[in-house]
């Protein structure tokens, strides 16, 4: 009784080390640079956690068919009393037995070697899902990024305009109780500093939960950054290549087309170990044994060979034939829409490029005559003649802003490019150094 009290006990202390803990991170360092938030792509986030699980699984079924030709060793015991014929006087005797058993598959005709190379493609084509999951999670990483310093940007942006619009409506009550401003102008005036009010409250908000998503993306939950170092973005160099050029390399290299084609190559091998079903299996056996009681009959030893050829199965092999059949086609149809959808997907990119460059040269237009806005501004503020020298700080915090976010899109845009054409390259958008937000 005492035993059979401590198994549960034992099991239940056997099940508790075996549960992963949760371990303590590292708080984030401050100011956050991304290539240190890139850095943490490989950490334990769920959706790598479920690949990584996908891959044991897979890897445990490898071991599995691995052992369907491995040496079987066994032990069988007997304990028995008998009751011998009159002849040897009638007494009761022991004819325990203790015997050692060795089971080896000689020969299955293929069925085992296509079940292992089933297993190993479908173990190949989970690596490049994992690749495909760790190339998300790196976009993603960079997206959350950037959504951080673009609110910071905006929020900026709100604090300038907000301070402009109280001066106005402070000038404008001073010059209502001169009799100079009219009531409606005073409120009109009180009506557009409210709106900016309101649109920098909502980009304080925006500055809490972006850096809230960028948190838990990294696996800090609660543990959101303060302050973030802008990036210097390396890809001014890069020319857009052909579209064909880049379909092709898509079409060679894109994780998820890998990963269909080593699930198409997997439910082929299936196939032909379903097939393999009707064909015979070879197998070896030896038994040695103890006896307790000599008798005529008992073999201390043997050894033999089994061949066991199938004759009929009652249709169960043609069955599983048409079921995996029936995977492969669904594997071919997915292969072939995956196929499509990519270079639907390379050319939407290679056109949004494009245009992203064009909206760049653009918003550095706008960003160099809001410069020299600002400059004239400040100029004839100093000389005191009548200037906007807040109108013109806003403007170039603004334009600022529009140029930070085609920058973005543009890395973005790029890093989806190579991800599809399987060319991710760490840093490659990213040269030394920044400068704190």
């Amino acid at each position: 009784m005492k035993r059979l009290a401590f198994c549960p006990s034992a099991l239940l202390c056997l099940f508790a080390m075996s549960v992963p803990t949760a371990h303590a991170v590292e708080p984030l360092p401050d100011p956050l640079t991304l290539e240190y938030a890139l850095s943490l792509v490989d950490e334990g986030h769920p959706d790598l956690l479920a690949e990584q699980a996908e891959q044991a699984r897979l890897s445990a079924e490898l071991q599995g068919v691995d052992a369907r030709n491995a040496l079987d060793i066994s032990v069988e015991g007997r304990a028995r009393w008998v009751e011998p014929p009159s002849i040897d006087n009638g007494d009761v005797v022991e004819d325990h037995k203790l015997s050692l058993f060795v089971r080896k598959p000689l020969y299955d005709f293929g069925r085992t070697d296509a079940l292992r190379q089933a297993a190993q493609q479908a173990s190949l084509g989970r690596e490049h899902r994992y690749q495909a999951v760790r190339d998300n999670r790196r976009i993603a990483i960079m997206h959350s990024y950037f959504d951080v310093l673009l609110s910071d940007m905006e929020t900026a942006r709100d604090n300038e305009a907000l301070a402009v619009a109280f001066i106005a409506l402070d000038r404008l009550r001073d010059r209502q109780e001169l009799g100079q401003a009219s009531d409606i102008a005073v409120l009109e005036a009180e009506a557009a500093y409210q709106r900016v009010r309101y649109q920098l409250a909502q980009s304080e908000t925006r500055q809490r939960a972006t850096r809230a998503r960028l948190a838990n993306l990294l696996n800090r939950p609660g543990m959101p950054p303060s302050n973030l170092q802008k990036p210097t973005l390396d890809y001014r160099q890069r020319k857009l290549p052909e579209f064909e050029t880049l379909v092709e390399q898509a079409m060679q290299r894109y994780p998820e087309i890998l990963a269909l084609r080593s699930e198409l190559e997997a439910a082929q091998q299936r196939i032909e170990a379903a097939r393999a079903d009707h064909l015979p299996r070879l197998d070896g056996e030896l038994e040695a044994s103890n006896y307790s009681r000599e008798i005529g009959s008992y073999d201390r030893w043997r050894a033999g060979v089994t061949l066991q050829i199938p004759i009929y199965s009652g249709g169960r092999v043609d069955a599983s034939v048409a079921d995996q059949r029936a995977q492969q086609y669904m594997v071919q149809a997915r292969l072939d829409k995956a196929r499509y959808d990519l270079r639907q997907n390379v050319l939407d990119l290679w056109l949004e490029l494009q245009n992203l460059q064009l909206q760049q040269e653009r918003a550095n237009s706008e960003q160099d005559y809001s410069e020299l806005y600002l400059d004239r501004s400040r100029a004839n503020y100093e000389m005191e003649f009548t200037a906007d020298l807040g109108d013109a700080m806003v403007r170039l915090s603004e334009a600022q802003l529009g140029l930070a976010q085609v920058e973005y899109q543009l890395a973005i845009a790029w890093e989806r490019l190579d991800a599809l054409i399987g060319a991710n390259d760490e840093n490659a958008l990213i040269a030394a150094g920044g400068t704190a937000e």
